[in-house]
């Protein structure tokens, strides 16, 4: 019986509607009973924490270990911090070992010894080899999980290995690995399969094998295997003893976590999709880099021609001296608008390509998320602006006049808070017209954004001037 995907906007709905009814568990189980794990894992996002922890708590425990490895960071941790140690214990049996590691990591250090003093202890062992390794390492992406033979074997011998490891993660290749553990050669499946079972694997295999060191970064894993369009690939030490297989599910999300990476990186994300961050954390990684556009804008402004005889309050009181003074804040104010837009487009447009965000309740939260971290870059970089402007005159006339600055430093907050919120809600928009919402994130946002910012600039300081 074939399976559609889930809508997850009206699977959530669905959710919420079984919960709500007055036989709620029952409706629930009912409902997730025939969706997919992976479906119940990315809706988790839209549910509140109370409706994540009932959804789980009504799914079978394999199950439970699939949704808690797919679902997102928040909505795990949310999930984990709720369950006793023996149900967590149960589900990390349920996981394959590189997940169940990278699980284990996540877990408070007085947690994790709790749940790893109850489990099996070969169980046991093999987790803390795997968590020895750096997370972002080869060997923090490697499975235990494979089959291996000797090179005296047979290729019949070596079938009824693979048979009564049928479940193993990796089961496109057979490693052929001598009595101290180092890597000789490889067999494929199909090799095998298509092979006399009388033959002698040192006869089958294929000695050049493709390799990675345990301390290789995951990139450099993902690198390989992208290159020689491999399944799986050996993971070894520096005397070539096979320690372990990185798998092709892994290398994939490797590949998407590292383009995740620096697409988000652009955004001013230090880590993973920035709306599963604390919004404050957010916008302090944001605003240094956004200082850049302001000493460019102060270097432009420094350059503009003024009547350098005349203090700031003489030039104020003429209308066309006011705005040729206001004309040379224009770049610092596209730059920094330019740069706000962008980072919050980028945000959207990457968030909309690998489905971490989807159109309803979840574009909603993320619109409200880039307005307020808008305002607090709007403040912060108003702030210094102001600041420079205050001091500047001050050092200049000797005098404190307060009204040009907050002027100045009013217009480009909000001009810096309209760019974050266009540049999160157009890319939006286009997504719910049916348009790329790539195409329109480069040149149509920044270029509406600078004439927004500069426009939204020049009436704010002039009303405010002119009504002081």
């Amino acid at each position: 019986m074939s399976q559609h995907p889930q809508d997850p906007i009206q699977l959530a709905e669905e959710i919420r509607a079984a919960l709500e009814s007055p036989d709620a568990e029952k409706k629930l189980g009912d409902l997730l009973r025939e969706i997919r794990s992976e479906d119940i894992a990315v809706v988790l996002d839209d549910l509140s924490p109370r409706q994540k922890r009932k959804v789980f708590s009504v799914i079978e425990t394999e199950a439970q270990a699939e949704v808690i490895d797919d679902t997102d960071a928040t909505s795990q941790e949310q999930i984990i911090d709720h369950l006793d140690s023996e149900l967590l214990r149960e589900i990390l049996e349920e996981m394959p070992p590189d997940e169940a590691t990278d699980l284990l990591n996540e877990l408070p250090q007085n947690r994790r010894r709790e749940v790893l003093a109850g489990m099996d202890p070969e169980t046991t062992v093999e987790l803390l080899r795997l968590m020895q390794h750096p997370p972002e390492s080869a060997g923090g992406i490697m499975t235990l999980d494979y089959i291996s033979t000797e090179a005296d074997s047979t290729a019949g011998m070596s079938l009824q290995r693979v048979q009564s490891q049928i479940d193993s993660e990796v089961v496109n290749y057979v490693y052929v690995i001598d009595e101290k553990r180092h890597l000789k050669g490889v067999v494929s499946i199909r090799d095998l399969l298509g092979s006399n079972p009388d033959i002698k694997i040192e006869n089958l295999m294929n000695t050049e094998v493709i390799s990675v060191l345990v301390n290789s970064d995951q990139e450099e894993v993902a690198n390989l295997v992208r290159r020689y369009g491999l399944k799986a690939i050996p993971v070894v030490d520096d005397d070539q003893h096979l320690l372990g297989v990185a798998t092709i599910d892994d290398i994939v999300q490797v590949i998407s976590e590292e383009a995740d990476e620096d697409f988000y990186r652009i955004a001013g994300s230090p880590e993973g999709h920035p709306s599963q961050q604390k919004i404050l954390k957010r916008a302090m990684v944001r605003i240094p880099w956004l200082l850049l556009p302001v000493i460019s804008g102060f270097i432009l402004a420094w350059l503009h021609p003024v009547d350098e005889a005349s203090s700031i309050r003489q030039i104020l009181e003429s209308a066309a001296d006011r705005r040729l003074l206001l004309a040379a804040f224009i770049p610092l104010v596209m730059g920094i608008a330019g740069g706000v837009g962008t980072q919050s487009a980028t945000l959207v447009v990457r968030g909309m390509a690998v489905g971490d965000i989807e159109i309803g309740r979840s574009t909603l939260r993320l619109f409200r998320q880039e307005v307020i971290i808008g305002l607090l870059i709007a403040l912060s970089i108003g702030l210094v602006i102001g600041s420079v402007i205050l001091v500047f005159d001050g050092i200049q006339t000797g005098e404190i006049n307060l009204l040009f600055p907050v002027a100045v430093t009013a217009g480009i907050g909000i001009g810096i808070l309209l760019a974050s919120a266009f540049g999160t809600a157009i890319p939006i928009l286009c997504g719910k017209m049916g348009l790329d919402p790539a195409l329109v994130a480069g040149p149509f946002i920044t270029s509406f954004n600078d004439v927004t910012a500069a426009i939204t600039f020049m009436l704010v300081t002039e009303f405010i001037l002119n009504n002081a």
